[in-house]
């Protein structure tokens, strides 16, 4: 499987995605985008034994676009450069959730640097949703429990090939921000489920550019983007789901659904999955 990250003036986490041994190692090729980069960045990624494809500036999602068509395989990663792995076996693990046809992308749990998690699985938000979250910090849409999502942040999805050509990937007329909301948006529409599997972590060191001050650059796109996406979707203008969004649930141990239903010697899955030991994780994968 080969993976895909960009960089836009991004040496510092580059170097750390570059040395991550774990990483690395779980991928037949690293594909890294120079997005116009003036600090060395491509050249570093190039002396590492990368795949470098250089581009004009462009947002996140027109270079990742462009590192896409440059991809092998039925699957592949897309990976910001401030990601880090935790166990030797992420990839196999997530790609396990391909087994099931209708999945056209999975993402793990997202651990920060301070050892919580980032609330990197939610459902779509609407305008009050992004106003609570950013003055007083709600946690309404946090979703925790493992199984099919309505999206998951960007940072690091395992993206079936198939579904993201039929979709032509990212819209690049989001420069920067929900880029991922939209794609995941379309990626149902289309008939593919977001799948989310919080028994799997990362670490991802989220810097929350969008909650800077109103006036910030990347605070201006985030508020772009979403203006973009909800006149596009005026149905996410409210909640259109049915009952409220409460906290989010606290459980110890998040497990997904087929692996619950596992444990229940011929119960059926309860989103139609065939249930597989765990021991045959691996193997189904491959």
């Amino acid at each position: 499987m080969d993976a895909v990250t960009v960089t836009t003036n991004d040496r510092a986490h580059l170097e750390g995605f570059l040395g991550d041994a774990l990483l690395m190692d779980s991928f037949d090729r690293v594909i890294v985008v120079d997005n116009a980069s003036d600090d060395g960045s491509g050249e570093l990624a190039r002396d590492a034994g990368c795949h470098v494809v250089r581009t004009p500036r462009s947002g996140y999602g027109g270079a990742i676009n462009a590192g896409a068509r440059h991809v092998r395989g039925e699957f592949f990663a897309v990976l910001n450069p401030d990601i880090r792995f935790l166990a030797p076996d992420t990839v196999s693990r997530l790609a396990h959730h391909f087994m099931h046809k209708q999945v056209g992308l999975v993402s793990p749990a997202l651990q920060l640097l301070d050892g919580s998690l980032q609330d990197s699985a939610r459902r779509t938000p609407t305008p009050l949703n992004l106003i609570f979250r950013r003055w007083i910090g709600d946690e309404r849409g946090w979703v925790r429990r493992g199984g099919d999502v309505e999206w998951t942040v960007g940072a690091f999805w395992l993206v079936r090939r198939r579904a993201w050509e039929r979709l032509r990937g990212f819209d690049e007329r989001y420069f920067l921000y929900f880029d991922d909301v939209d794609y995941c948006n379309r990626l149902r529409s289309a008939g593919w489920t977001v799948r989310f599997d919080p028994t799997v972590r990362a670490v991802h060191a989220f810097g929350a550019a969008s909650r800077k001050p109103l006036t910030a650059w990347a605070t201006r796109h985030h508020i772009r983007s979403a203006q973009r996406f909800f006149t596009e979707n005026p149905r996410y203008l409210v909640d259109p789901r049915p009952g409220t969004i409460g906290p989010p649930e606290r459980r110890a141990t998040p497990r997904l659904p087929e692996r619950r239903c596992a444990d229940r010697a011929g119960a059926p899955a309860r989103n139609g999955a065939i249930p597989t030991p765990a021991s045959s994780q691996a193997a189904s994968a491959a």
